[in-house]
């Protein structure tokens, strides 16, 4: 069949109407004009089709003007039962139509009844200037089937993510015509992402003489939370009209969906015994309620930081939020590295963690170079060498003395400060620093003679750095 413009009408105005549209118009009414789609095929005819049999014929809309057309919406109003429609997933409304594109979408025929004459309509909503709302007729015939398939769509309902639920397929013979059909091919057309699945069928090929029936278990299980999941099994048979029957499966995958925002806290440095407060979200971006099961410091961790609540009181409801409170205890000294746990039954989600970092002023030593060897050869029978100790912290740090095993002694330490010492802060190489000397003395051969230095300080997190120095000697 031929396309067909989309329906214009014909209105007769005063010249004096004429007259001043044309003026206050201009260039725009002759643009709105140019745009110009057109539908093929128009009606759209099915024919025959038997009961829980599905036909369909793709429909084309064609932009055959030269000004884009915006298709703003496309949808069945008449007969919703027996017609629907699909669109292309790249086409998103309102789509713009350029000129000379189109636009094809799909629309199906499943009657539920027989016999009868089914009408349906499409309605094409768009910016075309001459039709805005354009109805396109759909008329089919149902008529008796050969091969019963029920039930048609097969609709799982909900189902959480990540569980199976069975459904039963039964293909009947009605007893139409008195002939055997032949049921050759049973398989999915449409898995919905390895959601649907065929557990169990019967041997093919199948023959069914009248009243006989093939039962098919199906499953669905969704894995991801998607509102509206879709596949397709097919069943082919030598059954006229029946070759190719397309069934629907329909389901939709539910869950909570945790989302943690921010997954780190930094406190920064903060003054010994405040207790300061930062806080994170907790979200439940999914279509199910979330249970937040625990929400505990990790053992692992620091311990000073405490929770409000400790827990949530409720599930989260979908798209619901709850604030959770941390507070650092800045009890003592130095850095302090934790993280909060959060247990949940979010199906796609793994345990989430929440990061925590605080700091008190204390310093923080820094021994430059912590491993030393040196290498004597020849007549070269002593070498020195300095170790500078460092304070990369933010408060003073005082060193209270050293310890120093020599067991081969052939180390001695010839220069050091008068302990204890203060280091202030600063930075690596410039310092300040405070530094002690080694130094190396042998008359032997040696292959690795070694001492330790032990240095006592202050520091939360170190106080006692160990320096190894080792000593070789070749004549």
């Amino acid at each position: 069949m031929s396309p067909r413009r989309l329906l214009w009408y014909t209105v007769y105005l005063p010249a004096w109407l004429l007259a001043s549209s044309a003026c206050e118009c201009g260039e725009n009414r002759v643009a709105e004009r140019l745009a110009d789609l057109t539908v093929s095929p128009d009606p759209v005819e099915f024919g025959q089709v038997p009961v829980s049999t599905a036909r369909n014929i793709e429909v084309t809309l064609a932009n055959q003007g030269t000004a884009t057309v915006q298709l703003i919406g496309l949808e069945v109003t008449q007969n919703e039962e027996d017609f629907s429609l699909q669109l292309p997933p790249a086409v998103v409304l309102p789509y713009p139509i350029a000129p000379g594109n189109q636009v094809v979408f799909t629309v199906s025929y499943r009657p539920r009844q027989y016999p009868e004459q089914d009408q349906g309509v499409v309605q094409i909503h768009s910016s075309d200037s001459e039709a805005e709302f354009y109805d396109l007729a759909c008329h089919g015939q149902a008529v008796e089937p050969i091969l019963m398939v029920d039930p048609v769509p097969v609709d799982f309902g909900a189902v959480r993510v990540r569980q199976t639920q069975p459904a039963t397929l039964t293909i009947n013979h009605t007893g139409s015509i008195p002939d055997a059909v032949t049921v050759s091919t049973i398989r999915l057309l449409d898995d919905g992402g390895g959601d649907f699945a065929v557990q169990q069928q019967p041997t093919l090929p199948a023959s069914l003489s009248a009243g006989e029936q093939l039962r098919v278990n199906l499953s669905y299980t969704p894995q991801e939370i998607d509102d509206a999941d879709r596949g397709s099994l097919l069943v082919e048979s030598n059954a006229a009209n029946q070759e190719q029957i397309e069934v629907p499966l329909n389901g939709s995958g539910f869950a909570p969906h945790i989302e943690v925002e921010p997954t780190s806290l930094d406190f920064g440095l903060v003054s010994l015994g405040e207790r300061p407060v930062e806080t994170f979200t907790i979200t439940n971006s999914g279509n199910h309620e979330l249970q937040v099961t625990s929400m505990q410091l990790s053992a692992t961790g620091s311990q000073q930081f405490s929770l409000s609540p400790a827990q949530l009181a409720a599930p989260l409801q979908p798209l619901a939020q709850a604030q959770v409170e941390v507070t650092y205890l800045a009890d003592h000294r130095g850095a302090d590295d934790g993280s909060i746990v959060i247990q949940h039954d979010d199906p796609l989600q793994p345990s989430v963690f929440v990061q925590l970092h605080g700091r008190t002023p204390a310093p923080d030593i820094d021994v430059r170079p912590d491993n030393l060897t040196m290498r004597l050869a020849n007549q070269a029978h002593s070498q020195s060498a300095e170790i500078r100790i460092y304070n990369i912290g933010d408060e003073d740090l005082q060193v209270d003395n050293i310890d120093f095993d020599n067991p081969d002694g052939t180390f001695s330490i010839t220069s050091q400060p008068q302990w204890p010492a203060t280091v202030a802060p600063g930075v690596i190489p410039d310092g300040p620093y405070q530094a002690l000397e080694v130094t190396f003395e042998t008359y032997q051969q040696t292959a690795g003679d070694t001492c330790q230095i032990t240095i006592h300080s202050d520091d939360p997190d170190e106080p006692g750095v160990v320096v190894t120095v080792i000593g070789t000697y070749t004549p």
